[in-house]
């Protein structure tokens, strides 16, 4: 199959990508392995506290359908299910699981989003345990309760907002703690570390008056919540967050029966007190990372940026590589929320089209403020420093002689 443009990621920057390409005028094809066209979108439902007042509940499942939609609509060849493997020159793409074995491209735009870190705790082999965003995909998008009585572990903004959504669907959620600190986690899920990153997702309290308590007491006041925190007074949705314990163990035979919780210091260290309590299935939350081994097989640097989430492809402001050809888009370029992905689709395919010299229905300076203020108005930040990393990469970008 030959196209103007080959997508590798059918999520929220991909579609929207295709979308404002195909529209003016150029072939596109995209390329996903799952078994339908949304990513991420498919398992998010929350409220926005910021939206405009018709569109506080974010649907990403409705989204990711009218997306879907529209691209088809306009012609946009969307390959699920097809597993891209190699991809080599300006631009070829071998993949299995289609009726076509190649792809070829003019420019090919890398928008593979990100993946789930691995939390190893003793007993997290064992049937009945997965990771939060198995436990979200699970409970948006196939209404199938994960478990009769759930355990968190990790708490961060994106199992938090799970939290409520499994809360929202009638899921007995028995409590969130940390995971023990071991060479693996580090120090990132001491309580300090955690109650520094928790101001990050204080807009989804359910009232302002929490929402404004929240922002107080985490900004203002972070160690003295933390000390306050062993009394155990934090709860969200009724769901305890129990910030000055960690599971130790997940407990059972066969299959989850009880998780194994410790008294932690504010910085993590056990100090006494070991408890148990009966679940019958727990959900591991360790963060994200973006998703770079096709881009690298193409042949595009990758930077260590840990405030974007790790390894990213080297890339400018523009969603631009120093590959002639290649962009990206989305959480491969750092781990941020999907309407931030979207808007960097927009941004990439204006880049596109001004490369090619066609048309677009907004200019790359547009779309570049479209992306600052979908970041400013994102009601969840996964990354607390996320704006220092993108100034680093801009920064290294500059120094390469990129711009």
């Amino acid at each position: 199959m030959k196209v103007d443009i080959a997508i590798i990621g059918s999520g929220p920057s991909g579609l929207t990508a295709a979308i404002e390409l195909a529209q003016n005028g150029l072939s596109v094809a995209i390329i996903d392995e799952y078994y339908r066209p949304g990513g991420r979108l498919l398992g998010q439902h929350y409220e926005d506290p910021k939206g405009p007042p018709d569109e506080r509940i974010w649907d990403g499942r409705k989204v990711a359908e009218q997306l879907t939609e529209k691209a088809r609509s306009l012609g946009v060849h969307i390959l699920i299910g097809v597993t891209a493997w190699s991809v080599r020159g300006k631009w070829q793409i071998e993949i299995t699981g289609a009726e076509v074995s190649t792809i070829t491209s003019k420019v090919l735009l890398m928008a593979t989003g990100s993946i789930e870190k691995a939390l190893p705790i003793p007993g997290w082999t064992l049937p009945g345990v997965m990771s939060i965003g198995a436990a979200q995909t699970f409970t948006n998008l196939h209404h199938v309760a994960v478990g009769k009585r759930v355990m968190i572990i990790g708490i961060d903004p994106l199992s938090l907002s799970v939290m409520m959504e499994m809360k929202n669907a009638g899921i007995d959620v028995a409590g969130m703690a940390l995971p023990p600190l071991s060479p693996v986690t580090g120090r990132s899920h001491s309580p300090r570390q955690v109650l520094g990153r928790l101001k990050d997702v204080v807009d989804l309290a359910p009232s302002p008056f929490l929402r404004m308590a929240g922002r107080l007491a985490l900004g203002r006041f972070p160690n003295l919540t933390a000390q306050a925190l062993r009394f155990n007074f934090l709860k969200v949705n009724g769901v305890s967050i129990d910030l000055r314990k960690s599971v130790t163990k997940i407990e059972g035979e066969k299959q989850v029966e009880a998780v194994t919780l410790q008294s932690v210091s504010v910085d993590g260290l056990p100090i006494g007190k070991v408890e148990q309590i009966e679940v019958d299935a727990v959900c591991l939350s360790a963060g994200l990372y973006p998703m770079v081994d096709l881009v690298q097989v193409a042949g595009c640097p990758l930077i260590d940026i840990p405030e974007l989430g790790g390894m990213v492809p080297l890339h400018g402001p523009d969603m631009s590589t120093s590959k002639e050809g290649l962009y990206v888009a989305g959480n491969i370029t750092g781990i941020e929320g999907a309407k931030v992905a979207m808007a960097q689709g927009k941004l990439a395919a204006a880049s596109i089209l001004k490369v090619l010299g066609k048309n677009s229905s907004i200019t790359v300076n547009e779309a570049m403020m479209e992306v600052k203020k979908a970041r400013e108005m994102s009601p969840l930040r996964f990354l607390p420093k996320i704006e220092e990393g993108r100034l680093k990469m801009e920064e290294i970008w500059k120094k390469e002689g990129i711009i």
